[in-house]
């Protein structure tokens, strides 16, 4: 697979799940996705973003350039956690658990989605 689109058709594959579920988990309007398939065309990183918010469980890095495994491993997922930035938080007595590394992957998706931005600006100005 050589393009994001194609990962992602074989991800929702994979998932057992449609192309149309992923647009509406993502808020995108019914055919974003399932047109840029069609005709190969590219999509906003916005929707990457919101991929990878959506499902927690795709590895991003896989997503973006094909390396590595399609969905995160255990070790992975326990690896991101660390438990001394888990602060205990009773709002309203909801008992809610707020994840510090929450802000820190946030900024890494918006930096990946700047990256990712400016590499489809790159490629759009190779095909003019």
């Amino acid at each position: 697979m050589e393009n994001i689109l194609e990962r992602i058709a074989f991800f929702a594959q994979n998932e057992g799940i449609t192309i149309g579920s992923i647009e509406k988990a993502i808020g995108a309007s019914k055919g974003v996705l399932s047109r840029a398939l069609a005709q190969g065309t590219d999509i906003q990183s916005k929707w990457l973003g919101r991929i990878v918010e959506n499902y927690p469980k795709l590895n991003s890095e896989w997503l973006l350039t094909g390396e590595g495994d399609m969905l995160k491993t255990n070790q992975q997922s326990i690896s991101n956690i660390d438990n001394s930035n888990v602060v205990g938080a009773n709002v309203n007595g909801t008992g809610i658990n707020i994840n510090s590394n929450q802000s820190e992957l946030l900024a890494i998706i918006r930096k990946q989605q700047e990256q990712m931005d400016k590499l489809i600006d790159t490629i759009a100005k190779m095909h003019q």
